[in-house]
């Protein structure tokens, strides 16, 4: 992306960059910085993730951010301190405490080989370039996050992770307030990532925990039909079905998952992940279609309102077991041991953990 003094340079940019120096020398000389940096961002906007990636580790990029406050060569850091200080593990929480406080380091922790904690202040370590580091990571979190819009910004605590050993760095934020959790950014190869201003990768800053309900299925006729079905909702979709409206579930921001069989029935060998929609003025849940083996898939009872007051009284992250009478039984002593499409479940986030058949497996309750 490096481009050269001897690269002829595209006419039309020249003349914008012109008229911007004519702007400013004509009214002020914050007009001319102004225009450029309008246009830059309008320019960001229209790049692909590849392109912005190509910007942000070109040598001009790197050029101007060595003039920035929150500057650090994180590829150079992280070998002084493995080397030169024997530190393995880096532990940082900044904190804000809203509206238009500054943020502040509220815990700086660091750990030697064997993760014991280092009294960084009696080994005389200076910890600046890593508090750069935690602010900057913060300051990226503000302006990537929606609350970046909103008149007052609320109080937060993220933290950094960073095992120096394996070069990983894990980001999460925890929002005072908020029972939405949100996932952890994390970066693999971190000081090369970040020394290139590379995103995170994996899971986007600011994707939101969902909150998980597994809900058995009214079994019908037929070896291919699911025995359960596994929703993934956020916050706005629990905030649209507040108002009454349909919400459309299924794909990679609200996946659904079904699984198991009917009690005698062998499992479908091809279901895929299915669609889904709310029917009955809200009252049910139907899966959409047929599935691989041409089965129409079947359908499950919740009350709407039950189910809102159940996710206003839970955090997200949590998975809610719904039976297929609109039971919660997430309260109940022991339910896993009484519901066969429960231990199907389980058994399906942990395919080759399953334990062998006991001669006592036939007195065991089964719902």
């Amino acid at each position: 992306m490096t481009t050269s003094g001897t690269e002829r340079r595209d006419p039309r940019i020249e003349r914008v960059i012109r008229a911007a120096e004519q702007h400013g020398t004509n009214s002020e000389p914050d007009h001319e910085v102004g225009d450029l940096q309008d246009l830059l961002r309008s320019a960001w906007s229209l790049m692909s993730p590849d392109q912005r990636d190509q910007l942000m580790a070109a040598a001009e990029t790197l050029n101007v951010l060595q003039h920035g406050d929150d500057f650090v060569e994180v590829a150079e850091l992280r070998a002084c301190l493995l080397r030169e200080d024997g530190l393995h593990r880096v532990l940082i929480e900044v904190t804000r405490d809203g509206e238009e406080t500054e943020p502040r380091i509220t815990s700086f922790k660091v750990f030697d080989a064997v993760q014991s904690e280092v009294d960084w202040r009696a080994v005389g370590f200076d910890p600046s370039e890593l508090k750069l580091l935690a602010g900057r990571l913060d300051e990226d979190l503000l302006q990537a996050s929606y609350y970046e819009q909103v008149e007052v910004v609320p109080a937060w605590v993220s933290t950094i992770d960073w095992d120096l050993e394996r070069d990983e760095l894990t980001r999460s934020v925890r929002v005072q307030g908020d029972k939405r959790i949100f996932q952890p950014s994390r970066w693999l190869n971190a000081s090369e990532r970040l020394d290139c201003q590379a995103p995170p990768v994996g899971i986007e800053v600011w994707r939101e925990e969902p909150l998980l309900v597994v809900m058995e299925l009214s079994p019908t006729l037929g070896r291919a039909m699911p025995r359960w079905a596994e929703l993934a909702l956020n916050a706005a979709a629990i905030a649209q079905l507040r108002e009454g409206e349909s919400v459309a579930l299924g794909g990679t921001d609200l996946p659904v998952r079904a699984g198991g069989a009917a009690k005698g029935k062998l499992p479908s060998t091809h279901l895929s992940a299915p669609g889904l929609e709310v029917i009955g003025f809200g009252q049910e849940v139907q899966l959409r279609g047929l599935n691989a083996e041409g089965w129409p898939m079947s359908g499950a009872r919740v009350p709407l309102r039950l189910f809102l007051q159940w996710a206003g009284e839970r955090h997200a992250g949590e998975t809610l077991f719904v039976s297929g009478e609109g039971q919660l039984l997430n309260d109940l002593d022991e339910f896993a041991r009484h519901y066969l499409w429960v231990d199907e479940y389980h058994r399906s986030l942990s395919p080759a953990f399953v334990e062998p058949e006991s001669e006592f497996d036939g007195e065991r309750p089964r719902g």
